[in-house]
């Protein structure tokens, strides 16, 4: 058997990892999802940096951790997935995910597993709550 959990271990409540995954927004990793240059509100140039909006669908990247941690085995489908985005996000924030277990069942012979995100910032609010359904790998 591999490095993975198997679907009847996963505990409905349950959440990965232990300790929220941590990310730091850097310049870089935004300008690979903005198409327009770095948008800034009025003040000082080094405030502008800071506060400079990061693009929502960068969710999909910060949460990936926390998804990791989740360790499905091979196989496994991502089926439909969402985001609710509740504040802005700016380069230079720390984010810290944590992945819940909402909901797992069966359909159509396969195993499905819901989970939810919460993201919070450096000053504890959340930023950013996702849904992820996915089909669990098949155990070999």
């Amino acid at each position: 058997m591999g490095d993975w959990r198997r679907y009847d271990e996963l505990t409905v409540g349950e959440s990965f990892p232990e300790t929220p995954y941590r990310f730091l927004v850097t310049e870089r990793i935004a300008a690979g999802f903005r198409e327009l240059p770095l948008r800034s509100r009025i003040g000082t140039s080094s405030e502008a940096t800071r506060l400079a909006s990061v693009p929502p669908m960068l969710a999909a990247v910060y949460i990936r951790g926390a998804q990791n941690a989740l360790k499905g085995p091979p196989g496994g489908i991502h089926a439909k997935q969402r985001f609710a985005f509740l504040q802005e996000i700016h380069i230079g924030d720390t984010l810290e995910t944590t992945l819940t277990i909402k909901e797992k069942y069966e359909k159509k012979g396969r195993n499905y597993v819901v989970c939810e995100t919460c993201t919070r910032n450096q000053h504890g609010v959340a930023v950013t709550l996702g849904e992820i359904v996915s089909i669990w790998g098949r155990e070999q």
